[in-house]
C-alpha cells in the first residue's frame, strides 16, 4: 500500500480570501477585503461557489461583481457543489488562507432556524480569521421570499377562495338534505380545498381553505349544530388529516404550477432563441444581423434598443424604437461617457448599475476575443430587468455576438480568397504574357539581325516576307498591350468615361484598327436610321475589334465576316458573325474565361494568351451589358454585344 502524507505549513504570506454571491452588497464585502489586502500586502483570492455555475453567465449583477473582484486585484475562482460552506472551507484550507471575508446570512427560516454559512465555517476554519460584513439588502428571513416568483397573498386570492368554499358550502347543505351520505361532504370540502390551491398564487390558500373547511364543517353538519363545540373526540383526528391534506395538497398544487410556470417560461425562452438563431443565420450581412437582433430585443423587452457601432466601422447608430412616438435619444456628454467607458473596458455601465448609474441608458458590450464591434443600448426608464428578460437578454446578445463573429470571419475569408485569386491570376499573366510575348519579340529581333548582317545578299522578296512578319508581330504585340492596359484599367477603377455615340462611327473607327485581311471579306449591316447607345467608346472598340480579330484568326481564307447593327426593346445589338468551323458546345461555357484559349484546327497556327474574350466580358460587365455567343447559320459563330439604347443627340438632329 502506498501511503502519501501531506504537509502543512505555516503561510509564508497572507492570503485573504473573499466570498462572491450575487448580492448588491457583495461589493462591500470585496472593498473590505480590498483594503486589508492592499495594506497587509500578499495573495487575493475571490471564490464563488454555486449549485449550478452556468447560471453566472446570465445574472448579470454576479457578473458585476466578479468585475469588481478583479479590478480590486482579486484572482477569480469558480466552483460548483450543493454544500457550500464545506466547499469554502476545504479550498481555505488547502490555500492556506489567512482571513476570509463574507457577507452576513441571516437565519433560513423564522421558527427552525438552521445555522447559518457564516457559523458553519466558523466550525469548519478555527484558525482563520472571518469578517463578516453585514448585508443591508439581505432580507432578514430568506425563507419568507418566494421561489419561481410566487406573489405575496392578494385579496383577489381570498375572496376567491371565500367563493370555492361558499359553493362547496351549497352543495354540501344539499346533499345533508338528500338521501345520501353525509360522509360525500367531506369530499366535497376536499375538493373545495383541491380547487382553491389551483385557482390561488400561494399555498397558504390552501391552508386557510383547509381551516374554513374545518369551521363550516363543524358549526353546519356536526351536532350539535351552529355551534363549535365537538362532542365527538374521532372528529378531531378528521380535523387533522383535513388539515394536513389541505397543505400538502396546496404544496403539490403550488409547486405543480411552479414547474409549469417556469416550463412555460423555458419553451418562451426557447423559442424566442431558436428564432432568433435561425434569423440570424439567414442574415446575409452584417446590417442584416443588427437589424434582426435589435428587432428581437426590442419585441422582447419593449424598449427602445440603440446599436452603436464601434469607431473604428463606417456605420451611425442604429435606433428601434419600441414606441414609434418616442424621440430619439439624446446621448448627453454623460450618456457619452458611459458609451465609451463600456466599449473600453467590454463591461456594462448606465442605468441601474455600478457605473453611471445616473444615465437613462443601459450599456452592454457586443464584442468577441477577437473583435469589438459595438455596444448596445437600451432604454431603462428606471425599470430593472426582471431575472428572465436579464437571462434572455444574456442569450441574445451571445447569438448575435456569434453571429457578427461569423459573418467577419466570412467577409475576411472572402477578402482573402479574392486576394489569392487575383494573386493567382497576376502570376499566370506575368507567366504566360513572359513566355508568349518571348516568341514574337524573339522573332523581331531576329528579322532585325538578319537584315543588319545580310542586307546586301537579301533579294527584294525576301526582305519584303520578313518586313511583314515584323509587322504582324508587332501588330500582335500592340494588340495584347491594349488588352492588358484596357485590363489594369477596369481592375483599378470602374469609372467608365460614358458619352452617346452613333454606333456606325465607333465599328468603323474599330476596322481602321484591323490588322489587314485580304483574304477575308468584311461587310457591315445596319438600319437606314442611326442608332446610338450609351458607351465607353474606347472600351467599345477594344471589344469590337477583339472579336473581329478573333474571327479573322479563327476561319479559312475566303471567308466572310459580318458586323450587324439592330435595335432591340431599347437595346441596340452589335453582332460580329462568321462562317468558320464554329466553336463546341462544350467550350461555349469557357470561352470568356481568362487564359482559355479552346481546341481549334486553326489555333495552333496563332499566338494567343486567351485574354480577348475574358476582356471583353469584363468591359460589358463594367457597362452592365451583356456578351453572348451561339451558332450561325449554316455554319459558324456569332457574338452578340448589347448596350443601352440612347434617343438622337440634339446636335445631330
Amino acid at each position: 500500500m502506498h501511503v502519501e502524507s501531506l504537509r502543512t505549513s505555516a503561510p509564508q504570506e497572507n492570503v485573504i480570501l473573499a466570498c462572491l454571491s450575487p448580492s448588491p452588497s457583495n461589493q462591500r464585502v470585496l472593498r473590505s477585503a480590498a483594503k486589508m489586502l492592499k495594506s497587509a500586502g500578499g495573495k487575493g483570492i475571490a471564490v464563488y461557489v454555486g449549485r449550478n455555475t452556468r447560471t453566472m453567465e446570465t445574472n448579470s449583477q454576479l457578473a458585476e461583481n466578479i468585475r469588481c473582484a478583479k479590478e480590486h486585484g482579486f484572482e477569480v475562482i469558480t466552483a460548483e457543489s450543493s454544500d457550500i460552506p464545506l466547499t469554502i472551507s476545504e479550498y481555505a484550507k488547502r490555500a492556506g488562507v489567512t482571513d476570509l471575508f463574507l457577507g452576513y446570512s441571516a437565519p433560513s427560516h423564522i421558527l427552525f432556524p438552521k445555522k447559518t454559512i457564516s457559523e458553519k465555517l466558523m466550525r469548519y476554519l478555527p484558525d482563520t480569521d472571518i469578517h463578516i460584513i453585514p448585508d443591508t439588502l439581505a432580507s432578514s428571513y430568506p425563507g419568507m421570499e418566494k421561489d419561481g416568483g410566487q406573489r405575496m397573498p392578494s385579496f383577489r386570492d381570498l375572496l376567491t377562495v371565500i367563493g370555492i368554499m361558499a359553493v362547496a358550502t351549497l352543495i354540501s347543505i344539499l346533499v345533508d338534505r338528500s338521501r345520501f351520505s353525509n360522509a360525500n361532504i367531506i369530499t366535497i370540502y376536499i375538493l373545495g380545498i383541491l380547487i382553491s390551491s389551483l385557482f390561488t398564487s400561494h399555498q397558504a390558500y390552501g391552508i386557510f381553505a383547509a381551516v374554513l373547511y374545518i369551521l363550516l364543517f363543524n358549526f353546519l353538519f356536526i351536532d350539535p349544530r351552529y355551534t363549535l363545540l365537538v362532542y365527538n373526540s374521532g372528529y378531531l383526528v378528521t380535523y387533522l388529516v383535513s388539515v394536513a391534506a389541505g397543505l400538502i395538497t396546496s404544496s403539490l398544487t403550488s409547486r405543480m404550477k411552479s414547474i409549469a410556470r417556469s416550463s412555460a417560461e423555458n419553451a418562451y425562452q426557447a423559442n424566442v432563441l431558436l428564432n432568433a438563431s435561425n434569423q440570424l443565420e439567414q442574415a446575409d450581412d452584417i446590417s442584416a444581423i443588427i437589424r434582426i437582433a435589435c428587432v428581437q430585443l426590442t419585441h422582447l423587452l419593449n424598449r427602445t434598443v440603440v446599436f452603436c457601432p464601434s469607431e473604428k466601422t463606417d456605420m451611425g447608430y442604429c435606433l428601434y424604437r419600441a414606441d414609434d412616438n418616442l424621440p430619439d435619444p439624446d446621448f448627453t456628454e454623460r450618456e457619452q461617457e458611459a458609451l465609451a467607458w463600456t466599449e473600453d473596458n467590454r463591461h456594462s455601465s448606465g442605468a441601474l448599475s455600478s457605473h453611471f448609474p445616473g444615465c437613462r441608458y443601459r450599456y452592454m458590450s457586443v464584442h468577441s476575443e477577437r473583435k469589438q464591434y459595438g455596444v448596445i443600448a437600451i432604454d431603462m426608464n428606471n425599470k430593472p430587468f426582471t431575472e428572465f428578460e436579464n437571462t434572455i437578454l444574456m442569450a441574445i446578445i451571445h447569438e448575435f455576438t456569434m453571429a457578427l463573429d461569423r459573418q467577419d470571419m466570412a467577409e475576411e475569408r472572402k477578402k482573402t480568397e479574392i486576394a489569392a485569386e487575383n494573386e493567382r491570376l497576376r502570376a499566370g499573366l506575368l507567366r504566360s504574357i513572359s513566355h508568349d510575348l518571348r516568341t514574337p519579340l524573339t522573332s523581331i529581333y531576329g528579322n532585325a539581325s538578319t537584315l543588319q548582317a545580310n542586307d546586301s545578299m537579301l533579294t527584294a522578296e525576301d526582305r519584303r516576307k520578313i518586313y511583314d512578319d515584323m509587322a504582324e508581330d508587332s501588330q500582335w504585340l500592340i494588340a495584347q498591350m491594349e488588352n492588358i492596359l484596357a485590363m489594369t484599367r477596369l481592375e483599378n477603377s470602374m469609372k467608365l468615361n460614358m458619352s452617346t455615340e452613333n454606333t456606325e462611327d465607333v465599328i468603323a473607327e474599330s476596322l481602321r484598327h484591323i490588322p489587314s485581311h485580304p483574304h477575308h471579306t468584311i461587310r457591315t449591316i445596319s438600319p437606314e436610321n442611326a442608332l446610338y447607345a450609351q458607351m465607353d467608346a474606347k472600351l467599345i472598340m477594344q471589344v469590337l475589334v477583339n472579336l473581329i480579330t478573333n474571327a479573322l484568326k479563327y476561319t479559312s481564307e475566303g471567308s466572310l465576316i459580318t458586323i450587324r447593327t439592330q435595335s432591340s426593346e431599347g437595346n441596340i445589338l452589335i453582332s460580329v458573325e462568321d462562317n468558320g468551323d464554329g466553336i463546341s458546345d462544350e467550350d461555349k461555357p469557357h470561352v470568356f474565361e481568362l487564359f482559355f484559349t479552346g481546341k481549334h484546327t486553326l489555333s495552333d497556327s496563332y499566338r494567343s494568351l486567351g485574354l480577348g474574350l475574358n476582356l471583353c466580358r469584363m468591359i460589358m460587365d463594367a457597362h452592365q451589358g451583356t456578351i453572348t455567343v451561339r451558332d450561325n447559320t449554316p455554319k459558324g459563330t456569332v457574338f452578340t454585344i448589347s448596350l443601352k439604347e440612347m434617343e438622337v443627340p440634339s446636335y445631330e438632329q
